[in-house]
């Protein structure tokens, strides 16, 4: 400090330094307060999306006006209307479009012809009142569809010597054998069980639902009898196939794993609010034997897919998920669209949108352009697809 009080000039030099080193430190401190704030405002405004945001996929068995949004995008059906008979006047030309024809009917089903004559009393000339003869036949065809219920009574013939019985003779009564029944002591026949399988797995009908199509036919079956059918024909019959569709995924050169939650209402030893885990498993696209199976299990752990799958040495492509990453022998890949959908959702969560995530989606673009580039491509006489591929 100087005679006079004041501070000197490396004081003051000092003073500056500091205050500099203190506005350094507040500029960094509020620039960090602003990135924390704008991450938090992304994980906001993505959790907002993920919560009350609509889905882009359509989900076709819940839309409510099914049939008048697919009779709008196909009009092939519009001609199955009755054709109005000819009035005699000139026919209006309406505009001339891409013309939609009926898909015929299938050559191999059965035809059953059901012929209209027309009463004797209509037969005569309207002019003279002459007979007239039939100079032709217009034929249509209708699909016809029906649905019958019917009771097997298997009868097994009996039978007895009645020598030995007439002699005293204590011999056995001989019965014809059956064939054997999928399910033994069932009511069901192998067509039976297989109707209720169709119904609940390839159109995806619940079993109470099911049990009102039974209804309706004048079959009162309940939905417990259909749930021991179903778990009767796993049991016994279809184990089979799971283990043999198994053993050939296997052998596949490359499988695509993913596993996700399912929450099970009636578990041993579990509480209905836990959490349980299907795995799944699928051959890949171009997979000349496309094939798709579930594992239900009660968690997440890596024992579930190393049981799954073995010492399996293909390419398994997956999520990342440290579980999958256990199977040594596999050569691991990165699933694509797992990736993408994180830049969807950065990009989704930016205020301005545009940077890294909208790079990264238009690299992941032209990477779905040459693989549908690829696809089109046909293979020339004698190479396999993956050769083309690989030529491409």
């Amino acid at each position: 400090m100087t005679r006079t009080g004041e501070p000197s000039i490396a004081e003051l030099m000092a003073q500056l330094a500091a205050n500099a080193a203190e506005i350094a430190a507040l500029k960094a401190e509020k620039e960090a307060l602003s990135q924390r704030v704008v991450k938090l405002e992304e994980e906001l405004a993505l959790a907002k999306l993920h919560r009350f945001a609509p889905r882009s996929e359509k989900h076709i068995d819940r839309l409510f006006n099914e049939a008048e949004e697919a009779a709008v995008e196909d009009g092939s059906e519009a001609g199955d209307v009755v054709e109005l008979p000819d009035t005699g006047l000139p026919a209006v030309e309406g505009q001339t479009g891409k013309k939609r024809g009926r898909r015929p009917l299938p050559e191999d089903l059965p035809r059953e012809r059901v012929e209209y004559d027309l009463p004797d009393d209509q037969k005569s000339c309207p002019c003279c009142q002459g007979q007239m003869h039939r100079m032709g036949e217009a034929v249509t065809e209708q699909l016809h569809i029906e649905v019958k219920a019917k009771v097997l009574q298997n009868v097994r013939f009996k039978y007895a010597c009645r020598h030995c019985d007439r002699t005293g003779i204590n011999t056995p009564v001989v019965i014809a054998p059956m064939p054997t029944q999928p399910l033994p002591g069932s009511i069901a026949t192998a067509s039976t069980l297989a109707f209720a399988l169709v119904h609940k797995y390839v159109d995806g009908t619940p079993l109470y639902r099911v049990a009102q199509t039974f209804e309706r036919a004048g079959v009162p079956i309940s939905r417990g009898a259909l749930a021991h059918w179903v778990i009767g024909s796993s049991e016994k019959h279809l184990h089979r196939i799971y283990d043999a569709l198994k053993l050939r995924l296997r052998s596949q050169p490359l499988i695509h794993g993913d596993e996700t939650t399912v929450q099970v209402l009636k578990e041993k030893d579990k509480e209905a609010t836990s959490t349980s885990y299907m795995w799944a498993y699928r051959s890949g696209e171009d997979s000349d034997q496309p094939i798709v199976l579930l594992d239900y299990q009660p968690g997440r752990g890596q024992i579930h897919p190393q049981t799954f799958l073995g010492d399996y040495r293909g390419i398994l492509v997956s999520d990342g998920y440290t579980a999958w990453r256990t199977l040594h022998g596999a050569t691991h890949v990165g699933c694509m669209a797992h990736s993408r959908r994180r830049f969807v959702e950065a990009l989704k969560a930016r205020k301005n949108g545009g940077g890294p995530p909208e790079q990264a989606l238009r690299f992941f673009e032209q990477l779905y352009r040459i693989e549908r580039q690829a696809r089109e491509i046909k293979p020339d006489a004698g190479e396999t697809q993956a050769a083309c591929i690989r030529r491409f």
